[in-house]
């Protein structure tokens, strides 16, 4: 009998699936903010900075993380399961 190799364990924040989170948190902050920010425009002036502030912000982290998407990692063995499709 042969004996495995263990596969070598990823830290999640290094993961594709962490990256996907915290991208899809940053869209639904913008999607929020834009919402806060079209619903108080006729209320109140600094609510309605405030959401507008907010929601560059969360822009921001939008793109960021998009960028940083390419530096995630994939585990070895859901990268050959995807070469085999």
């Amino acid at each position: 009998m042969r004996i495995k190799k263990k596969e070598a364990v990823l830290p999640f924040r290094e993961t594709l699936a962490f990256r996907m989170l915290l991208l899809s948190a940053s869209v639904l902050v913008f999607i929020l903010g834009l919402y806060f920010l079209a619903t108080s425009i006729r209320t109140s002036l600094a609510a309605a900075i405030t959401s507008g502030a907010v929601s560059v912000a969360a822009a921001a982290a939008v793109f960021y993380n998009l960028e940083h998407m390419r530096d995630a990692k994939i585990p070895k063995q859901t990268a050959n399961r995807m070469k085999r499709r």
